[in-house]
């Protein structure tokens, strides 16, 4: 019977890791699409990126040792966050660019409505774009020691 117990509250541990993430994570309220992109992504692509951005954090491919750190420290205040999307078109493709910053820093309403923007900072700032069309992430990047 405790062999059972033991089995059963390992597979719950497991599955609210599985389920834990960026696109579980951030609050509906933490989140915006900017419409001052070139086009507006919908409700359904902003989830899409969300959990495309969640599975690059959990495996990056990178060897670089300072993103590496950048991410695990992503990753350990992945709830602390607010986002915003904008529908971007690079070299004739749509991404959207999604700008992460802590949802701690007083923004007012403003980031509502505009980008934030910040130098350094470090992993409480950070960028990457989402392809919808191939569901992969691209160019991501922190801004720099906190």
């Amino acid at each position: 019977m405790k062999c059972i117990l033991v089995f059963l509250l390992g597979l719950a541990v497991l599955e609210s890791r599985a389920v834990a993430g960026l696109d579980t994570d951030i609050p509906q309220t933490n989140r915006v699409v900017l419409s001052s992109g070139r086009w507006k992504p919908s409700a359904e692509e902003t989830q899409k990126a969300l959990a495309a951005i969640q599975t690059f954090l959990d495996s990056p491919g990178s060897t670089n040792e300072w993103t590496k750190r950048e991410i695990k420290k992503i990753l350990e205040h992945r709830k602390e966050y607010r986002v915003q999307f904008v529908g971007v078109v690079r070299d004739g493709k749509r991404l959207i660019w999604c700008n992460f910053f802590r949802a701690a820093d007083a923004f007012g309403a403003d980031w509502k409505r505009e980008e934030v923007r910040v130098m350094d900072g470090g992993f409480w700032f950070w960028q990457i774009e989402y392809d919808p069309s191939a569901g992969k992430c691209l160019n991501f990047g922190s801004n720099g020691y906190a």
